[in-house]
């Protein structure tokens, strides 16, 4: 139906029109009681052409009309027209969001801020059980002042619900999915959950947002083919390219993108609103981690060596040798150095630059190596990630018996190479080692980072030998330390490994008093802090040590502290997740469940261990989100079934749906587990939870 100037639609006078919207004309028109202008989308006469289809529609319509959020286009009325129904909303001056990508990417900073608003008014939205089930840059409105107005919101459900025939086509180009005139959803946006047609709920909004905020960081699509059929399969399938990030632009922001668009709703964020307290916490200054970086030296990392022969004899030099000179450059106020634990899934890969880029960082080591005998040739580049263009090129030769002068003339060459300064060398004049006690030094350290108690004991074992043949050689002692501290932590809780390590870092120490890894090793409770601080001091890129400083004061409730102190941990290593997930424990006890949420999801991501699975299902709790909640639990249950994390979260699941029974069996099971595992008394203090909410307590 086509209206000209003039025209009365009930009390509203037709002035002007203002275009083809996704489900009618639209007009700008006066209302003449309020005296203000306003916008008049006609529907199609299909919309309205049975009682039912119009009931529907016009529930839908009052649901949306009720939202009243800012970034909601606002409903003012609804009516018919010569059979044709119609709404009034708001008038808005402006442009869509792809008129706006018609002139390419969006800056950093608004593409965060638009987004989060797109959140707000699609929790809103969710709240009230309502879907857009289209969103899309075109559904997307920029105001004057720069504000965002989600377009169409809720109407598409009706839309979807027109029946047509049994066959959909796709058009070639990849844009709306239709069935006989019906748009279902438009294609490059859709989640892959309406891609099968099954239930939809405010995920797959989520996962739309995610789309968009893509496409408005880099300008391309996160999906595309030549046909729509193409692009639905790389929906389901496919995965999109890296997200190219302008230099304003948080690299933060990838994960947040990357979640969004998980294949799986289960793996997205669950609401709407931790998306935007997740993009808000970004814009803050020194508020994100990612963000304090950018107030940090600059970033290098030393990937794993290649070697040129390729003898499975000489594997244990390739991280051996990356993790020496790591620790050396470890050593400077003004760099962040990537830690060893950080390059160890990189090793093999054939581009360093990508490498580069996906650790975050200005510069990449990419070095080689050839052994003939004790002798070590060492062909090393220092790349700028920007461009590829080497800082630093050399070919350099030396003996392992001589390892410590080899990896201090590359560290002073890299420091040189960017213009930092090192810290002062905590190596004695003339230290040396033989060569099969370096070697087996080396050995143990890569032991150490496969994390299972068989690599843990095979790295005692290289480090016992280590000390037999050098006993004067700090590292050997400290190794030990470190291999019985993860013993006592993850594998054998009850045994004598505490004791055991501290008598390793003592030895370390009185060989070398100012050895910052001995002394963060040794940091524990009484006198932790000032060990700790003394190992910063001498290796400020040490990321352990700022971990055990943030978890120190994480226990002594000084959270804002320990925020700090993991913020610096994870600007030296983004993907430490010790350092992730203590970071999210500290958001959960400063009451800040969305962001802890975020966090222990992005943890478990990417290190399903059981304590960060737990961690996970208490922010589902403080959330509300108690299925969430239910089926993270039964999941960590099965697989880490002597866990006594997972009993007690279900004992407290079960005591707040009020399962007596159910409760009591799971204090049953807490108690008969306590030696399980090192961290019993958050289990314990559950048990008191269930214990309280069971009207005991007493007991509690």
């Amino acid at each position: 139906m086509t209206l000209v100037p003039g025209t009365r639609v009930g009390p509203y006078e037709v002035v002007s029109p203002l275009g083809q919207g996704g489900m009618g004309e639209v007009y700008r028109a006066r209302d003449s009681r309020l005296g203000r202008d306003v916008a008049i989308k006609v529907l199609p006469p299909e919309y309205s052409s049975s009682p039912e289809r119009r009931e529907r529609f016009v529930r839908e319509a009052r649901a949306v009309a009720r939202l009243n959020h800012p970034n909601v286009l606002v409903i003012h009325d609804i009516g018919e027209l010569d059979g044709a129904l119609y709404l009034v909303t708001e008038l808005l001056e402006g442009e869509t969001l792809r008129q706006r990508l018609g002139r390419g990417p969006v800056a950093g900073p608004l593409a965060l801020r638009w987004a989060s608003e797109t959140a707000e008014g699609l929790a809103v939205a969710h709240d009230s059980g309502i879907v857009h089930r289209d969103l899309k840059p075109e559904n997307l409105w920029i105001t004057r002042d720069e504000r965002m107005k989600i377009l169409d919101f809720g109407l598409a459900k009706v839309v979807q619900e027109i029946p047509g025939d049994e066959e959909s086509t796709l058009d070639g180009e990849p844009g709306s999915l239709t069935q006989d005139g019906c748009i279902l959803g438009t294609v490059g946006y859709m989640s892959p959950e309406q891609v099968r047609g099954q239930r939809l709920d405010g995920r797959s909004d989520i996962f739309a947002l995610g789309a968009v905020l893509f496409e408005m960081l880099c300008g391309e699509r996160a999906f595309r083919g030549p046909t729509g059929i193409d692009v639905l399969s790389e929906i389901l399938h496919g995965e999109p390219p890296r997200l190219a990030l302008q230099p304003d632009c948080p690299p933060a922001i990838r994960r947040i993108v990357s979640r969004c668009l998980d294949k799986d709703p289960l793996r997205r964020f669950s609401k709407a609103r931790d998306v935007s307290s997740a993009l808000r916490a970004l814009q803050k200054p020194g508020a994100a981690v990612a963000e304090r970086a950018k107030s940090l030296p600059p970033a290098v990392a030393v990937l794993a060596f290649k070697e040129l022969g390729d003898q499975e004899e000489n594997a244990h030099l390739a991280i051996g040798l990356a993790d020496a000179i790591i620790t050396e450059l470890a050593r400077s106020e003004s760099l962040v150095v990537r830690p060893t634990a950080s390059i160890l899934r990189y090793q093999g890969a054939p581009d360093p630059l990508e490498v580069g880029r996906e650790l975050e960082v200005g510069a990449v080591l990419d070095g080689k190596f050839q052994r003939a005998g004790d002798r070590l040739r060492l062909t090393l580049q220092l790349l700028d990630v920007s461009d590829g263009n080497p800082l630093w090129a050399d070919k350099i030769d030396g003996n392992l018996g001589d390892i410590f002068a080899l990896q201090d003339m590359v560290a002073a060459r890299v420091a040189e190479a960017l213009s930092v300064r090192l810290g002062a060398s905590r190596l004695r004049a003339g230290e040396k080692l033989t060569t099969g006690a370096y070697e087996l030094y080396l050995e143990g350290r890569v032991h150490l980072y496969r994390e299972t108690v068989e690599s843990v004991h095979k790295a005692i074992s290289c480090f016992e030998e280590v000390r037999r043949r050098d006993p004067s050689f700090p590292q050997a002692w400290v190794g030990l330390a470190d291999a019985f501290l993860r013993m006592a932590f993850t594998f054998e809780p009850e045994a004598d490994w505490y004791e055991r390590a501290e008598e390793m870092c003592n030895r370390a120490l009185a060989l070398d008093p100012g050895l910052p890894e001995a002394r963060y090793a040794k940091g524990d409770h009484a006198g932790a802090l000032r060990e700790l601080g003394a190992a910063v001091r001498g290796s400020p890129g040490l990321g352990e040590a700022h971990l055990w400083i943030g978890t120190i004061l994480f226990h002594v409730s000084l959270l804002d502290e320990a925020a700090q102190a993991l913020e610096r941990a994870l600007a030296i290593d983004p993907e430490d997740m010790l350092s992730l997930d203590m970071m999210a424990l500290t958001r959960y006890y400063q009451g800040r469940f969305p962001e802890a949420l975020e966090m222990s999801a992005r943890a478990v991501e990417k290190s399903p261990t059981n304590w960060c699975e737990y961690q996970l299902a208490l922010c589902q709790i403080q959330t509300g989100e108690l299925k969430g909640a239910e089926r993270r639990a039964t999941r960590g249950r099965e697989r880490f079934p002597q866990s006594v994390l997972f009993y007690s979260v279900q004992g407290l699941l079960a005591a707040l749906r009020g399962a007596a029974a159910a409760a009591r069996e799971a204090i049953e099971l807490v108690e008969a587990n306590r030696k399980a595992f090192g961290h019993y008394h958050p289990a314990q203090y559950h048990v008191a939870c269930i214990r309280s909410l069971l009207g005991e307590p007493a007991l509690a």
